[in-house]
This record gives structure tokens, C-alpha cells and sequence, in this order.
């Protein structure tokens, strides 16, 4: 089943990831990045960033699609990890199920407005995730377990 699905452009990192695995204990990871799953050295990195005993894949959005269709995001309590909110929303509208999303981190740059402790949001991603939330995925923002939850509303609210 999948445990958590989690929007983090740092994927796979230190102990912000390991500190969710063990809050919704997750014993496997399955990144979707279509650019990623087409390089290997790359997923060799990522994999070897993850703590031991954790399944890792890398696929693409497409491939994430077919996964799910087919049962292989139940058979283990699965993290769902996005690297953007394009490729969250690609995903989703390939076909991808999904009831709720994590915000965990976006990155910094230009027209990007911190929202939730270091979770930044512009215009583009903000209109992406209200187009998420209008299908009924449940869209919060969350760096860390010990950190509050924001919803969705809130956040945009600060733009």
C-alpha cells in the first residue's frame, strides 16, 4: 500500500527521509522521475543513499502507472517519492490513484515564496496542486514528522 507520497526535489536524502520510513514504516521507496529512470549511474547513487533493508526503484511516470495498475504498490508499505509537482501531476493525469500528497520540499529560486518552514511555492506549482486538490487528492505541506502539517489553502494564502 502506499504509506506516503511525498513531493521532495532532494529525493532520496539523509534524515529527513529516514525519519518518515520510520514514522510510516516504509520498507520500500519507488522514486518516479522519468529523467531519472533513464539514467543508471544516477539510481546507483540514490540507491545507495537509502538505509538498508529499503527496496528501491527508480521508473517513469508511466511505468509508476502500470505499477499501480497491476499491484505493485501493495504488496509493501511504499514511500512515493516525486522530485517536482510536474512530474506528480504528469503522473497523476497518465492515471496514477492517489488520496493524498506531502509537500516536503521544492526547492529555492526565483518568484518562490517560503510557505512552510523552508517549503517554498510559486504560482506555477500553487495552480498545479489546486488542479490536484479539485480531483480530490488531499494536497499538505510537511518537512519533517515533528514539524506541523499546513494545508494546502494556507499555503497558496502566502503567495
Amino acid at each position: 500500500m502506499i504509506a506516503l507520497t511525498r513531493v521532495d526535489f532532494r529525493l532520496i536524502h539523509g534524515q529527513v527521509i529516514t525519519r518518515w520510513l520510520k514514522q510510516c514504516d516504509i520498507n520500500e521507496i519507488v522514486t518516479v522521475d522519468t529523467e531519472l529512470s533513464k539514467d543508471s549511474f544516477m539510481q546507483d547513487v540514490f540507491k545507495m543513499a537509502a538505509p538498508k533493508g529499503v527496496k528501491i526503484s527508480v521508473v517513469s511516470s508511466e511505468q509508476a502507472v502500470t505499477i499501480q495498475e497491476k499491484g505493485g504498490l501493495d504488496k509493501n508499505r511504499v514511500l512515493l517519492l516525486f522530485k517536482s509537482v510536474k512530474e506528480l501531476c504528469s503522473t497523476v493525469e497518465k492515471g496514477l490513484k492517489l488520496e493524498e500528497v506531502q509537500i516536503g520540499g521544492l526547492g529555492g529560486g526565483p518568484g518562490r515564496k517560503a510557505v512552510n518552514n523552508a517549503i517554498t511555492l510559486d504560482r506555477t506549482d500553487a495552480d498545479q496542486l489546486l488542479d490536484l486538490e479539485k480531483e480530490g487528492v488531499n494536497v499538505y505541506f510537511q518537512t519533517t514528522p515533528d514539524y506541523p502539517s499546513e494545508t494546502l489553502k494556507n499555503a497558496v494564502a502566502k503567495l
